[in-house]
């Protein structure tokens, strides 16, 4: 990630577009899927366990969008609004994501080895978002197939 280091990094470890060269980051991003994730509302307590039971609804929360970045070389995905508009899109298409923003998290988790002993272990990633996204070409979903190598008349036969 290329950064312009002309504001203040603040709180919330969050990287906007404001800080942050995401065209430079991300480089040329494919669409590849989204998926919708669903709101959850709690269901009657069990009556024997006091269990409560969430069931998903109708309604949209949010979209993880699965994209290709080739700057970064892998899939990356996205958080975005319910609102989104995914229409006209089909895989592979060329897109830009608009209203970017990177959030760093970082975590650690004690464990024990045995004999009284502990090893902490660390992990750390981002969680991309988005509030919108644009289509920029068409999909190369059809693969150009390359001219075969002539054989050379006077080459022995193997």
């Amino acid at each position: 990630m290329s950064l312009k280091l002309s504001k203040v990094f603040e709180k919330e470890n969050k990287l906007t577009e404001e800080i942050g060269d995401f065209d430079k980051a991300l480089g040329k991003v494919l669409f590849l899927h989204a998926e919708p994730v669903m709101v959850f509302e709690d269901g009657e307590p069990n009556e024997e366990t006091g269990e409560i039971k969430r069931y998903p609804t109708d309604k949209v929360d949010y979209y993880e969008v699965n994209v290709y970045s080739d700057a970064q070389d892998k899939q990356i995905v996205v958080k975005m609004p319910a609102e989104a508009d995914f229409s006209g899109l089909e895989y592979e298409d060329e897109i830009k994501l608009t209203n970017r923003s990177i959030n760093f998290w970082s975590d650690k988790e004690l464990v024990s080895t045995g004999n009284g002993q502990f090893r902490t272990n660390y992990f750390s990633g981002e969680k991309w978002n988005a509030e919108g996204i644009e289509k920029l070409g068409k999909s190369n979903s059809k693969t150009e197939q390359s001219p075969k190598p002539e054989a050379k008349n006077n080459e022995p036969k193997k």
